[in-house]
């Protein structure tokens, strides 16, 4: 097993709410403060140790104050490194939808193989009929014929790339291979054939595409300086009074040209003045269908568009463990339908303002452990799909400072354990409708107008909670529909501090990490433990604060400190 660190970088100092799902163990408890621990103490939000040192206010309404340029990484979210022990179920029935998504279903030959090295590429064993062009490590293979092609890639190259046209299904078996790209993309298939991706078992594949030498240093991700870390300080020259000039955005007798500057790593920076325009797509991009599946890991780290992406589909099969870490655009990106069925993906987004792990239409998560971080803007989404999302099974934790998990058709989950935080929108929000017919799931929104749980009700469309451990937490939520097979509680709060313990007695409860005051704050509890017509507690800090005397389906309410529904 391949573990990963998060190179956290001080720009601002966040803490990560602490939710606790409906569980009385101290066991459980501890589990689920896995990914959510304790705020150390003076940190955001709420008033509290600013970037730099600074003391900073609440943030009006509640909530998080929106930072660009990083942060996400003190939410102390950490990357996923237990494999699941997803089941693994190959279609072979060529009558399903998904039949040509397994390498399994397609005939391949003896693979061509690739040895990547600092003098340039060894190329053995390309079929008759296949083209390849070289100079130095950069590659472009070329086919025309209808048969299968496998190519095995092994070695290293800090100045290479791998470029292919083939037309007909490509698979691609990585065995400890590492291209980092000096031109543009690391890998680029344009062939429209399906493209299936095998990471050797036990194998450790890395790719980076070209970064623009005159753009300014990384921010610490990755780490600056000889060994990581902060920058050698005694190597900065010394400056005497009056010879440091203010850069040009500062300088307000310089006519400036809007058109020059632009938003890079959370900071208003001026456009590089490049002598040749590099032509990228991103780090890893097919034009086909890609499915990634094997026993090994991979990892990305992306300068420019996206890290993962396809021009169609995109289906992740479980045992890999996939790393993707984006200093600009998005993460991983599918431009039709994308397949989470199990494996470890972890996206960092956290110094890009663009989304984190999107799709084109349909998002389907069936397993796995996904873990996901955007936090470069405040448009920066944590999981997005263009139509539906599903959420079947596996372990799922967003922090966004935009939507956390945002469908803009409906979105249903059916079970998993899922987190999502926001800082400035809500938790999980959808579109259309939301229905819940099972899972864990903690949501912790923004305060007013945003929230933890939000369908498009103003529009029609509605929330639908039938089954599930469920905590809410923002200004707002949707309320559960009518037709609701299972109760929920939905408790508002003119002032919810950071640090207490909120709950329902005998059901769960949730120790708030962030406070909402301006605006007030809304909890949401629902169970399978609750009954329509029993009385419950509402407590803070196990004091009983307020009571529902006979809770009502599918809606029992309580306090009026909040917003009013």
């Amino acid at each position: 097993m391949h573990r990963f660190r998060i190179l956290a970088v001080a720009l601002c100092l966040i803490g990560w709410g602490t939710g606790v799902l409906a569980q009385q163990t101290e066991a459980d408890k501890r589990q689920n403060d896995r990914m959510m621990p304790s705020r150390p103490d003076g940190m955001f939000p709420g008033g509290g140790m600013g970037p730099m040192g600074m003391m900073m206010p609440p943030f009006p309404g509640g909530g998080m104050m929106p930072f660009g340029g990083g942060g996400i990484d003190q939410f102390g979210v950490e990357f996923a490194t237990e494999m699941p022990q997803d089941e693994e179920v190959v279609v072979k029935s060529e009558a399903d939808s998904l039949y040509s998504y397994y390498v399994e279903n397609v005939k391949f030959g003896k693979p061509a193989k690739i040895v990547f090295s600092d003098s340039g590429a060894e190329v053995a064993g390309l079929p008759e009929g296949v083209q390849l062009e070289k100079d130095g490590a950069y590659l472009t293979i070329t086919s025309e014929s209808a048969a299968p092609l496998a190519i095995e890639l092994s070695g290293r190259t800090e100045d290479g790339a791998l470029k292919l046209d083939v037309a007909a299904p490509l698979k691609l078996l990585f065995n400890n291979v590492t291209v980092k790209s000096q031109r543009g993309d690391a890998i680029l298939s344009e062939g429209k054939g399906h493209v299936y991706t095998v990471l050797a078992e036990g194998s450790v594949n890395e790719l980076s595409d070209c970064r623009n030498p005159e753009m300014p240093p990384m921010m610490g991700f990755p780490p600056m300086g000889p060994g990581g870390g902060m920058p050698d300080m005694g190597n900065m020259p010394d400056f005497k009074p009056g010879e440091m000039s203010m850069p040009p955005f500062m300088d307000r007798e310089r006519e400036e040209n809007p058109a020059d500057y632009h938003v890079q790593y959370g900071l208003r920076m001026k456009k590089p003045m490049m002598k040749k325009k590099l032509k990228i797509d991103g780090t890893f991009v097919c034009a086909g269908p890609l499915t990634v599946s094997g026993r090994g890991s991979l990892q990305i780290q992306s300068n420019n568009k996206v890290g993962l992406k396809s021009k169609a589909s995109l289906m992740l099969r479980p045992g890999n463990e996939i790393t993707v870490r984006a200093l600009s655009g998005k993460g991983v990106n599918a431009k039709s339908e994308l397949y989470m069925y199990g494996g470890i993906l972890n996206v960092d987004c956290s110094f890009s303002a663009d989304k984190a792990l999107t799709c084109g239409r349909n998002m389907y998560i069936r397993g796995g452990h996904t873990v996901v971080k955007a936090g470069g803007g405040e448009s920066s989404e944590g999981v997005e799909s263009k139509f539906l999302m599903q959420i079947d099974g596996g372990i799922v934790e967003v922090v966004a400072q935009d939507d956390a998990i945002n469908a803009q058709g409906d979105l249903i989950i059916n079970g998993g354990d899922i987190k999502a935080y926001s800082m400035v929108n809500d938790a999980i929000d959808a579109n259309c409708n939301i229905v819940i017919n099972g899972g864990d799931i903690f949501a912790s929104g923004n305060g007013m107008p945003e929230g933890g749980l939000d369908c498009a009700d103003e529009e029609g469309y509605r929330l639908f909670i039938n089954g599930g451990t469920i905590i809410a937490v923002g200004g707002r939520h949707s309320m559960p529909d009518k037709q609701s097979r299972q109760p929920s509680i939905q408790w508002w709060l003119g002032n919810l501090e950071a640090g207490k313990e909120y709950g329902v007695e005998g059901i769960s409860s949730y120790k708030s990490d962030r406070a909402y005051q301006m605006g007030g704050a809304t909890l949401l509890f629902s169970s399978p433990k609750l009954q329509k017509g029993n009385p419950y507690a509402l407590t803070i800090d196990g004091q009983e604060a307020e009571r529902i005397e006979s809770l009502s389906a599918p809606l029992g309410t309580a306090g009026g400190g909040g917003w009013p529904m």
